[in-house]
């Protein structure tokens, strides 16, 4: 596994849902080529989204030295088929399972590794407040980030994407076995967010006496 020293990186975002633009703008922000890889080339996207470009699946994961995965939970087996031979390659699975897991995976970052073979699959962004988190909107600037994956590198990686997408801190679940813990919590976020009608901009932080 090999990827670009902490400065400017290439990095597909898989899937064309709202949190895909959130992420992409973000990441677009600081300087990050951005390559959104969709099924459906003729995609419309928003105006902000200019510099980015949109390809393939095959295509972006082949450019990319770091993968989001943002496909609905339902879609995530096929596009992780679509991607072509990313084994080497660190992929951050921001879907979380909202139905009960199938027999064959207990949840969709199970399912990432065990089609693509890379072991350098990391859970994270998928319980996040991102209109809470963009640089400079809010004064206290905690808002905290959660994770959970094998590889230590991969891990690390993916604190500095936060980082960069204005996260201040980044807590580790721990490994893969973790992961169905964020699934959880992000049910939680969006119920809250959805059904509790509280709204996106709310987010998740660890405070300490």
């Amino acid at each position: 596994m090999s990827y670009k020293a902490f400065v400017s990186m290439d990095i597909a975002i898989i899937g064309n849902e709202k949190i895909s633009s959130v992420l992409a703008m973000g990441l677009l922000n600081v300087g990050h080529q951005v390559y959104i890889g969709v099924k459906d080339r003729e995609v419309q996207l928003p105006e902000a989204l200019d510099d980015a470009c949109v390809t393939t699946i095959e295509d972006a994961a082949t450019r990319a030295d770091l993968i989001i995965m943002t496909t609905q939970p339902a879609d995530v087996r096929e596009a992780a088929y679509l991607l072509g031979d990313v084994r080497r390659k660190v992929i951050l699975d921001v879907s979380y399972m909202s139905c009960p897991p199938s027999q064959q995976y207990l949840n969709t970052l199970s399912a990432i590794k065990s089609i693509t073979g890379s072991q350098n699959v990391v859970k994270c962004f998928n319980a996040a407040g991102f209109q809470s988190s963009s640089r400079g909107s809010r004064k206290d600037n905690t808002i905290n980030m959660f994770l959970a994956g094998d590889n230590q590198k991969a891990k690390e990686l993916a604190k500095w994407i936060a980082r960069d997408l204005g996260f201040t801190e980044c807590h580790d679940f721990g490994g893969s076995d973790s992961a169905t813990l964020l699934d959880e919590m992000a049910i939680c976020y969006h119920h809250l967010a959805a059904r509790k009608r509280k709204g996106e901009k709310i987010a998740i932080r660890i405070t300490r006496d």
